[in-house]
């Protein structure tokens, strides 16, 4: 994508008012620091007291709490526009097809009407010739009227003999037609136009929350650094374990529903979503092919509409994964993979998730809002690969339950 206009249009609707104005008035990194961030002289004194320590932990945690939770509303803001890019892009790529389908039945209708103008020529100059008075071809090539007044005119003619009354009908018919095929494909190439600027003006806007996500998420990576820094010092544990601690509450708030753990298949009871009653087994080797594609691009960077070699996004991972094994899921969006798992009959509940089935984000993680935000692979245990936002690469992460759809779509089987 990177060689599209990055004009800087406002971010559409969707993004939140006060996430709009972080976009619009991006602070330097000192003002984003609050003065309740704790130093580490802080940290030092409080290690001394045990109820000071537990006190300074429970700070600490408060704080970066927020900020992941700051840091998962606005990628999340990115990856909802990001959606609307991918299914105005859909919508261009068929009305694009549509196009390209009546441009050929046009050029088609055409030629035929040609050839079928270069027949009656011969007649109409053999009548002009016999005294045929105004029956020129200008006639036949002017307006319907004009041409509809021709037929009716050389078909009382004695000397129009009926093969020739068929051969300037078939030429009516046929200009006619290609006429009416130049005026779809007029119209259409008007619509695929209006559709191409809404695509271009939503993937703008969700490279510019995109770049506001990424640049507060700079900022804040110095202090939040420190502060798992302080908190492994604290609790006598390392940053890395408290980051992964702290991340895992951020995608699994209390109350949110438990992660998917691969259990065997049972009949759903009364799905509020249409499942198939008994789902398929998955085809082991083809779910372990993709998972496989998948897996080849850890740590790979994310990018709107990618769907590699280099870059990706959620749907364009999923869709290539199982294109690499001849298994079509959609198109590259989220919502219409869904939407087609859903018309195959492949939702099954997520309770019965099963290596390789499709996992699906939606705001409140309700199945009957139309826009699915995000998609992933689940790799059994709890664990899910994904290219996630702009913020992080291609990762193999836990399933997180937050707005996690309860259905999940089993492509093979």
């Amino acid at each position: 994508m990177g060689d599209r206009k990055r004009t800087k249009r406002a971010v559409a609707a969707g993004v939140p008012a006060t996430l709009l104005l972080a976009f619009a008035n991006p602070m330097p990194a000192m003002a984003l620091r609050q003065p309740d961030y704790p130093s580490w002289d802080e940290v030092e004194q409080a290690r001394s007291n045990e109820a000071a320590a537990a006190e300074k932990i429970e700070e600490i945690e408060g704080i970066l709490i927020r900020l992941e939770a700051e840091a998962a509303e606005l990628n999340q803001a990115a990856l909802k526009l990001g959606e609307d890019y991918a299914l105005a892009q859909t919508a261009l790529e068929e009305a694009t097809s549509k196009l390209d389908k009546l441009k050929t039945q046009s050029d088609a209708a055409q030629d035929r009407a040609d050839e079928s103008e270069q027949r009656v020529a011969v007649i109409v100059a053999q009548l002009a010739r016999n005294g045929g008075g105004d029956v020129t071809l200008g006639l036949l090539l002017g307006s319907a009227d004009d041409a509809d007044s021709l037929l009716a005119r050389l078909g009382t003619a004695d000397r129009l003999t009926a093969s020739s009354a068929a051969l300037l009908e078939r030429a009516i018919y046929d200009k006619k037609t290609a006429q009416a095929l130049a005026k779809d494909a007029k119209a259409a190439e008007t619509q695929r136009q209006k559709l191409a600027d809404s695509a271009q003006e939503k993937f703008d806007a969700a490279e510019q929350a995109a770049e506001a996500a990424q640049a507060k998420a700079d900022d804040q990576r110095a202090d939040m650094d420190r502060m798992y820094a302080q908190l492994a010092t604290l609790k006598g544990t390392s940053a890395a374990v408290e980051r992964e601690y702290q991340e895992g509450l951020a995608a699994n708030p209390p109350g949110s529903p438990a992660p998917p753990v691969v259990t065997p298949p049972t009949t759903p009871t009364n799905p509020t979503t249409p499942t198939n009653p008994t789902p398929p087994a998955p085809v082991s080797s083809a779910v372990e092919s993709a998972i496989a594609y998948a897996t080849a691009q850890l740590g790979e960077p994310y990018a709107f509409g990618g769907m590699g070699p280099g870059s990706w996004d959620c749907s364009g991972l999923t869709k290539a994964s199982y294109a690499s094994v001849g298994v079509y899921i959609g198109t590259h969006s989220s919502t219409d993979q869904y939407n087609y798992m859903a018309a195959q009959g492949r939702l099954v509940p997520l309770s019965q998730a099963q290596r390789g089935d499709l996992l699906f984000y939606a705001d409140g993680g309700s199945a009957s809002n139309p826009r699915k935000w995000h998609v992933a692979i689940y790799l059994g245990g709890g664990k899910m690969i994904e290219a996630p936002n702009p913020s992080a690469p291609v990762r193999i992460v836990n399933v997180r339950s937050s707005s996690l759809v309860p259905y999940v779509g089993r492509p093979t089987g």
